[in-house]
């Protein structure tokens, strides 16, 4: 895009190009599209605006339409990469979980083969808190999150919402209680037990098993929690037991099962959250990402009858 286009964008007019631009993302060739009046409506804008940045998204080739009298107009052709030309955001950003066990490289490899019409990348960080800042903040559009996450977030008020869920397993198999060399079972008093504040799912089941007990609370990140059993740093932690069935992990420690008053599915169910009222990026996400075609990409990978790309 040249210089003097780019400039267009941060005006007045141009942000009626990147709502509608935005807004176009979720259609097809061969869908309707509202009337002007919604769009006048919708971004508050007169119709003159809007009938402007039509006129643009036409001229750059992003979209061609053709009227059909009474019954409406009709899209006859749409260019994804050049949409994106037109809107503020340049490219979808996602943001998930680093990618060490094959579940969140199967979701990772699902997300790209879906959108792969479009300028997509995705960015891995440890910590759903960081990772719903960064999505509440818009500097990314979307996050990879536990359910479990996403409510506890909301619930804390902030500004996100839940497009689309996975259901149970979609985001591990399931989490377990990692104890060290010369403990036979559950936390005890006097135990050092892991804790990390920026992993809500560990932090919350964590919170779960200690309720009642009289434990020293180490602050470690959830990815140290093994070695950590394993020097004698810590008694306990709570781990994705995916992990340890695909490394086929060996060393002094025992795993033990989560009871069903500890834990529960919404800790295994990934969810996308976005920002809360982002409605044209609600669309496009549930227009392309599905769920079944999701979960079959997933346990490919899983399986490993697929390889994993990200």
């Amino acid at each position: 895009m040249r210089q003097d286009d780019r400039q267009v964008l941060y005006q007045k007019k141009g942000v009626a190009i990147s709502n509608v631009a935005s807004s176009l993302l979720s259609r097809n060739a061969g869908d309707r599209i509202p009337p002007i009046s919604f769009y006048e409506e919708e971004y508050g804008v007169s119709r003159g605006t809007i009938q402007n940045a039509f006129r643009y998204l036409k001229e750059a080739g992003a979209v061609e339409l053709a009227s059909h009298g009474h019954l409406g107009t009709y899209i006859e052709k749409i260019d994804y990469v050049k949409l994106q030309d037109c809107t503020l955001n340049k490219e979808i950003l996602g943001i998930m979980p680093l990618p060490y066990s094959r579940t969140y490289e199967g979701f990772a490899t699902a997300i790209y083969e879906q959108l792969k019409e479009y300028r997509f990348n995705m960015a891995y960080a440890r910590g759903a808190v960081g990772r719903i800042q960064l999505v509440e903040a818009g500097t990314y559009q979307f996050a990879v999150c536990s359910q479990y996450a996403a409510e506890n977030a909301m619930e804390k008020g902030r500004e996100i919402e839940i497009v689309l869920n996975f259901g149970p397993g979609s985001f591990l198999s399931r989490h377990v209680l990692i104890l060290g060399e010369g403990f036979s079972s559950g936390i005890q008093d006097g135990m050092r037990v892991a804790y990390d504040r920026d992993s809500l799912d560990q932090k919350g089941i964590t919170e779960n098993l200690i309720r009642g007990k009289k434990v020293q609370l180490v602050d470690i990140r959830v990815q140290q929690t093994l070695s950590a059993i394993m020097d004698g740093v810590i008694d306990a932690g709570v781990w994705n037991y995916d992990d340890i069935i695909e490394n086929q992990t060996e060393g002094s420690f025992r795993v033990e099962e989560l009871e069903d008053d500890e834990y529960n599915s919404r800790f295994s169910t990934a969810v996308i959250v976005i920002q809360k009222g982002n409605v044209p990026l609600e669309r496009f996400l549930k227009k392309n990402i599905r769920k079944e075609y999701t979960l079959n990409i997933l346990e490919k990978v899983r399986r490993q009858e697929m390889r994993p790309f990200y």
